[in-house]
């Protein structure tokens, strides 16, 4: 497996047991934008727009949330993986993006989720 493989599960796992302490247990998937803004959650259709290459500022723009920044893994010649986790518009979902700066900028390496 390879590192960024391995960064992304890492990232997904994170996120799953953090979202899970955060979502209420009778949390209903979000309905309109104003109400998933509010709820600072993913959609599916903005996971889907999601593309390698973005910036953690373009995946915001995208999904209208930060996200948490869970993990950072260092990786040779000085780059870094970062591990954001993030809600999924679900009860007990969960989105995980991992980030590396192989040239320059933060972009999207690999992301993962579960739609529960």
């Amino acid at each position: 497996m390879s590192l960024r493989r391995a960064a992304a599960a890492a990232v997904l796992s994170t996120a799953l047991a953090s979202t899970a302490a955060l979502a209420p247990a009778g949390s209903a998937a979000a309905d309109g934008p104003s109400e998933r803004a509010a709820k600072g959650c993913v959609s599916k259709k903005e996971y889907r727009k999601l593309k390698k290459g973005m910036t953690i500022a373009k995946v915001r723009r995208v999904t209208g949330t930060n996200g948490k920044q869970v993990n950072k893994y260092p990786l040779p010649g000085g780059k870094f993986v970062v591990g954001r986790a993030y809600k999924a518009c679900t009860k007990r979902g969960a989105v995980g993006i991992s980030f590396t700066n192989q040239t320059g900028a933060y972009k999207l390496a690999s992301k993962a989720a579960a739609w529960r």
